[in-house]
């Protein structure tokens, strides 16, 4: 076992712990969004990938470091494309269902008129 690659591990985990927290106990756009629950699924994934690789760490002796390194920024960057992809669709999808609403509204309105 590799203290270096163990010690990079766990805080790689404690830092994707500390997202899922405060995903959950925050007050920002991402935790009170309506899809609040798909941010925080995605960072259970995230979580879950941290914590393989930690198993990994523990589990397998001479883990290089920049192993443990190059997989966890691998998976943070995936968890922060696939957020950053759910809340711009989301904001351009609701901008788009209000614009129709408004054009339906005033195309109702000029008709009865």
């Amino acid at each position: 076992m590799n203290i270096a690659s163990v010690i990079t591990a766990a805080s790689f985990l404690v830092f994707a712990i500390g997202i899922l927290i405060f995903l959950f106990v925050g007050k920002t756009a991402l935790s009170t969004s309506k899809i609040k629950n798909f941010y925080r699924a995605s960072c259970g994934v995230y979580v879950s990938g941290a914590l393989l690789i930690l198993i990994f760490s523990l589990v397998m002796k001479g883990l290089p470091v920049a192993f443990v390194v190059i997989s966890d920024i691998t998976i943070l960057f995936v968890f922060c494309f696939t957020v950053g992809l759910m809340y711009f669709m989301t904001k351009s999808i609701v901008e788009a269902a209000e614009k129709a609403k408004e054009q339906k509204k005033n195309s109702d309105d000029e008709n009865k008129e």
